[in-house]
């Protein structure tokens, strides 16, 4: 039902919702940094760390289509 009603949106529609859960998401980030400073600091790190292990995977892990297995 929900999965239906997202489906329906327009290009317009999707790019607000998008853009509210980014706002909503950054909104959430400053209220507990503002109670916690290493919040501040540490998400963002923790962030850059991900993205750079979740990019180098995926760089270094590119097969071939020959080289993966049949039963795959």
């Amino acid at each position: 039902m929900i999965r239906e009603f997202v489906l329906t949106f327009s290009p317009r529609e999707t790019r607000m919702l998008r853009w509210s859960a980014a706002a909503a998401a950054a909104a959430l980030w400053f209220a507990f940094a503002w109670r916690d400073v290493v919040v501040l600091l540490f998400v963002p790190m923790i962030a850059a760390w991900f993205l750079f292990f979740v990019y180098k995977g995926r760089r270094d892990g590119v097969q071939d289509e020959e080289d993966e297995p049949d039963w795959y």
